[in-house]
């Protein structure tokens, strides 16, 4: 109570002097019809910067879960889309008794490293086992093929990147279905190879590559590429192809893991033929 009394009496006059000034400036505003208009404009501007400014930063900090909530939203999509169905049964002679299996699902994930620059290149993404995620399952984000998964743990997995040595995709040329692997041979990030290729087919500059779903990991029909060389060596019966990546792999944030619920099946059958 001291420290008050003293505080009143050491700086009173100051504080009565803001006291009045405060008190002129109500009455100026709260009687003089122009005082009145520039205060309720000049508070009605500066309050709105203040709020914008607030928004911005509230909008900033949400980015990451109205990322999620699409990521998530997009996720349940594709599973809707036909191509993500198999055709369980066909009725002969009938188009409207069909029966579709879901074929895919897909897991949404975030990257959380990532590399661009070495001859392996791999991703990590924060999935694993516990949320479904197994070897042998593609990656892919919206504008096509990411890599393959290789190794899961309980809460992360690692992905091969496409941009990877080891990387084999079965890949087909959209206009007219020629098929072949595409591969990187580690000069150029956003440029990968399609061999086996034969050298009868008519490749095109611009033509645009996509998965050709001859395997068990990857679905067909989705992008990789567009084709900006293709040569055949002397000598040789096939194709070399260069491809101009649809993805700028270091730039990727949100993937999609897809899972062939069919897989088991398919490559039954296939090492049943095999043998």
């Amino acid at each position: 109570m001291r420290n008050l009394f003293l505080l009143i009496v050491r700086y009173g006059g100051f504080l009565s002097f803001l006291g009045l000034e405060l008190l002129c400036f109500i009455l100026i505003v709260r009687y003089n019809n122009n005082q009145q208009k520039i205060w309720v404009h000049s508070s009605n501007y500066f309050s709105g910067q203040l709020y914008e400014r607030f928004d911005a930063v509230t909008r900033y900090w949400n980015l990451s879960v109205v990322s999620d909530s699409l990521a998530r939203e997009n996720s349940r999509l594709r599973a809707e889309l036909r191509d993500a169905r198999f055709q369980e049964e066909i009725i002969e002679g009938s188009v409207s008794d069909e029966k579709w299996q879901q074929h895919y699902t897909f897991t949404t994930a975030e990257v959380v490293n990532n590399s661009v620059s070495r001859f392996n290149n791999y991703l990590t993404i924060n999935r694993g086992s516990r949320h479904g995620i197994k070897p042998r399952q593609a990656v892919i984000d919206d504008k096509g093929v990411i890599g393959i998964v290789i190794r899961v743990d309980k809460y992360y997995s690692s992905v091969m990147s496409i941009l990877n040595k080891e990387s084999r995709i079965a890949a087909s040329i959209k206009r007219n279905n020629f098929f072949g692997s595409v591969v990187w041979e580690g000069s150029n990030p956003t440029i990968s190879q399609m061999r086996d290729v034969p050298k009868h087919a008519q490749i095109a500059i611009g033509d645009t590559v996509q998965t050709s779903g001859y395997s068990a990991i990857f679905p067909g029909g989705l992008p990789v590429g567009t084709v900006i060389s293709a040569t055949v060596p002397p000598g040789s019966n096939f194709y070399d192809i260069d491809v101009k990546l649809f993805n700028d792999l270091s730039k990727i944030r949100y993937v999609y893991v897809v899972n062939n619920l069919l897989r088991a099946n398919q490559k039954t059958v296939e090492e049943e033929s095999d043998e």
